[in-house]
């Protein structure tokens, strides 16, 4: 069989998976409560500010990391977004599982699920 359909069946089995189904309800979940939702926004907005300032060099000010940290603590907090950021956390480990495996297997280690 190709590669390119063992890629396909791949992907046909992630899109099935239950770490992806739970991961989308608990999405759907989050962007139905309107305060849950603009946090996540909010949070989305800071980190990529984030991001960009560490792309310029700059380093965040201490009110900066303040905020994200009190931002992160109340999302947290929040039963809907805790719950979709642990989907988001397990799918993202079944994902990882696989690119390590695919990595070991094409350079010739031996490979496990866990790495």
């Amino acid at each position: 069989m190709s590669v390119i359909l063992k890629a396909m069946e791949l992907g046909q089995e992630i899109s099935q998976s239950a770490e992806l189904k739970k991961m989308r309800e608990a999405e759907a979940t989050v962007h139905a409560d309107p305060a849950a939702a603009d946090m996540i926004r909010e949070f989305q907005v800071k980190q990529r500010i984030m991001v960009e300032a560490r792309s310029a060099g700059r380093r965040l000010t201490g009110e900066e990391q303040d905020e994200l940290v009190n931002l992160h603590q109340r999302m947290t907090a929040n039963p809907k977004i805790k719950e979709f950021m642990e989907a988001q956390r397990q799918f993202h480990e079944m994902i990882n599982d696989i690119n390590r495996i695919l990595q070991q297997a094409i350079t010739g280690n031996t490979c496990t699920p866990s790495g």
